[in-house]
């Protein structure tokens, strides 16, 4: 079906999903002005969409004498998107419609030094049974998006290095799942398709430069720069969790010493926790963590916390340090509108984004903590997997 178009084709079409996706929803004619396409190239380009069931028209703007124009947007009616991301504890995916709504979801449950060939097992069932589902509820499949960290290739869908699994050298992903599903592959590092999800459906809704910090199992940057997402040459930027904060610290999973990821990860703030259960701290979190802690969840954690656990707070106080440290850093070099904070160990946490907004605000240049907002959110669901999601809209017809 994609082989029908040529590249001017698909790249006019590619260019209209994203200012779609830019918009949430845009007439012809603003399409037409922003791509300086004419109106009639427009209408053939967008006729073609509707005919895949990836666009519809929605509703007529407001009158201003004349023809009233008709809205477009997403259809999230016809078809869906595989979106998967690897975690170091489970391999997550989703049925995702255009609109960026979580249709389907599940999870499979994996483990840091899991050999490839596992790895790869686990993606092909999660892939099948969500290729499944679709298929019961009645659903066309547009393509299959994997966010993953580490070394990588986006165009070609190589996956050149993944540190929480053994033996995993230059995997040729896109070749391999499209071997398998007769669906396009797309591949992107998870933090930038969680940068994708702020932009198109979260907190970066209209933001034209802004980072994006995930803390939770691991620690990763995103960036959008001038409204478009900044990949790099292959696809791996951002990786602040690599980056140094207690010189000969303990070792990291690149190999290095010290690095961020290894305080201001989930597993760090458990360790921690449960460490002082052991030594028979006075805490909240005794009443949820059971003997030796193994109990205990980050909620629970984050929980005491807000209630004003002083031992808690001590923890997350450190790690606020960590972070704040980096993020004003980040802030003086890029001087973004915003900073956007999500994962399991920032979500909710009060105490840990107060005393980060403190640090930074403090430490970055004062034009530019005059001018920064740090965000974060309650919400738990996971904005990468929408993000993927809009990574193969963005790219549908570039394959």
């Amino acid at each position: 079906m994609l082989n029908d178009y040529g590249n001017i084709q698909k790249e006019r079409m590619s260019d209209i999903l994203f200012t779609i996706l830019n918009s949430r929803e845009i007439t012809r004619g603003e399409l037409a002005s922003r791509l300086n396409l004419s109106p009639s190239s427009v209408v053939k380009y967008i006729n073609k969409l509707i005919e895949h069931g990836l666009v519809r028209e929605s509703g007529l703007d407001e009158s201003t004498g004349g023809r009233r124009s008709v809205y477009l947007e997403f259809n999230p009616e016809v078809g869906v998107n595989i979106a998967i991301i690897f975690n170091l504890s489970n391999i997550h995916g989703a049925l995702v419609n255009p609109s960026g709504e979580i249709v389907y979801e599940l999870f499979s449950s994996t483990s840091k030094g899991i050999e490839k060939d596992d790895l790869l097992d686990s993606l092909f069932k999660i892939i099948k049974d969500l290729q499944e589902q679709a298929n019961t509820i009645g659903k066309s499949i547009f393509g299959i998006g994997l966010g993953m960290g580490d070394s990588m290739d986006l165009k070609e869908g190589i996956s050149y290095e993944y540190l929480l699994a053994r033996s995993w050298k230059d995997v040729p992903l896109k070749e391999l799942v499209e071997s398998k599903f007769d669906l396009p592959f797309f591949l992107i590092n998870d933090i930038d398709a969680g940068a994708l999800g702020e932009k198109f459906y979260g907190r970066g809704v209209k933001v034209e430069n802004f980072v994006t910090l995930w803390l939770s199992e691991t620690v990763g940057m995103g960036m959008v720069l001038n409204d478009r997402i900044y990949f790099g040459k292959k696809g791996s930027v951002g990786e602040i969790g690599h980056t140094n904060v207690i010189p000969n610290g303990a070792l990291c999973t690149c190999g290095n010493r010290g690095c961020l990821e290894t305080v201001a990860t989930e597993a760090y703030v458990l360790k921690k926790c449960r460490e002082g259960i052991v030594s028979g701290v006075n805490s909240e979190i005794v009443n949820f963590a059971g003997a030796d802690g193994s109990s205990l969840k980050i909620k629970d954690i984050i929980d005491a916390s807000n209630n004003g656990d002083r031992f808690v707070r001590n923890i997350f106080l450190e790690i606020a340090g960590y972070i704040g440290e980096k993020i004003s850093d980040v802030a003086n070099i890029l001087n973004p509108e915003a900073i956007i904070m999500r994962g399991s160990i920032i979500d909710g946490n009060t105490f840990l984004y107060e005393n980060i907004n403190r640090i930074v605000k403090n430490r970055s240049l004062s034009i530019i903590s005059n001018s920064i907002e740090l965000k974060y959110t309650h919400e738990t669901s996971d904005i990468r997997i929408p993000g993927v999601s809009s990574y193969i809209l963005m790219n549908y017809f570039r394959t």
